[in-house]
C-alpha cells in the first residue's frame, strides 16, 4: 500500500482521487441501507470509519463530500458530522433520527 505522500505526488487533475481511494467499490459501508437502525448504522459507521482511517485520499474526499452536500459516510465523517461543523447538508439524518418528539410522534419545532 502506498503512503499517503507517495499517492498525493501521482494526484493531477488528469488522476481522478476516487481512483486512489481505499474504498473503491465498496459503497455499501458508506450509505444507509433503506430503513436501517440505529444499532446497524453506528456498526457500519465504525467499519467505514476504520476504512477511511487508512485511506491515502481523505484530504480531497472530505472536500468533497461538505462542498457538494453529499449524503453519507465520507472521509471519516457522516452527513450528521458534516452539519454539526456548519456545512449545509438538506436533511441530516441522525439529527432528524434524534429530534424530539410529541406525544404524536411528529418533530417538536
Amino acid at each position: 500500500m502506498s503512503s499517503a505522500s507517495e499517492v498525493e505526488a501521482v494526484i493531477t487533475p488528469e488522476v481522478d482521487w476516487r481512483s486512489q481511494a481505499a474504498c473503491s467499490g465498496n459503497v455499501t459501508l458508506f450509505f444507509a441501507k433503506k430503513a436501517e437502525r440505529p444499532q446497524a448504522r453506528a456498526r457500519r459507521e465504525a467499519k467505514a470509519m476504520r476504512l477511511c482511517a487508512q485511506c491515502p485520499v481523505q484530504d480531497p474526499c472530505r472536500n468533497h463530500a461538505r462542498t457538494h452536500r453529499e449524503y453519507g459516510f465520507w472521509a471519516g465523517e457522516s452527513e450528521e458530522d458534516r452539519h454539526l461543523l456548519g456545512f449545509t447538508v438538506s436533511a441530516p439524518i441522525g439529527i432528524r433520527a434524534r429530534a424530539p418528539r410529541d406525544a404524536s410522534g411528529t418533530v417538536a419545532s
